[in-house]
């Protein structure tokens, strides 16, 4: 009996080891990604920052990668105040305990016309609170409407912050 005592809390400890990790249905990384689009199309630069981590990588294509809470305003918010308006389509989602991504088609419109179409691909961690932030986000597309280009620019490269 002693002995089964003293293996008991290694016994314990193996079997918590052996827990698989906390799943997620894809359709909560798909629903932060239709957050993200909703946000964005409302003009709510606000909305999508909330849906970042406070160290979330930005990569725009073309452009240098971009980190932090301000980083992720300054990109999205320049998309705003560009005019465009986006949407996605997702293709893939995985979940990995408390990593996932989202991999997807986008188009990005303004006033009306398809400026560029092309690929996304975000990755998610879940956070203490269970919900799912946007960790990275990189995109890249074909321009659909060179005379557009101008109006694009700017927030593909952000400004460096001031010191």
């Amino acid at each position: 009996m002693k002995k089964l005592l003293s293996t008991l809390p290694l016994f314990l400890m193996i079997l918590g080891c052996n827990q698989a990790p906390t799943s997620a249905d894809p359709s909560e990384i798909v629903a932060a990604t239709d957050a993200w689009e909703a946000a964005l199309n409302a003009k709510d630069v606000d909305g999508i920052v909330a849906l970042y981590t406070s160290d979330a990588r930005v990569l725009p294509p073309g452009g240098d990668m971009a980190s932090g809470s301000d980083a992720v305003r300054t990109v999205f918010g320049g998309i705003i105040d560009a005019g465009f308006s986006a949407e996605l389509t997702s293709i893939e989602s995985k979940v990995f305990g408390d990593m996932a991504y989202d991999v997807g088609t986008l188009a990005l419109s303004v006033d009306g016309e398809v400026a560029a179409t092309g690929k996304f691909i975000v990755t998610l961690h879940r956070s203490d609170d269970g919900a799912w932030l946007i960790t990275t986000t990189y995109g890249t597309w074909t321009q659909r409407r060179p005379r557009l280009q101008k109006k694009m620019r700017p927030w593909i490269r952000p400004p460096e912050p001031a010191s």
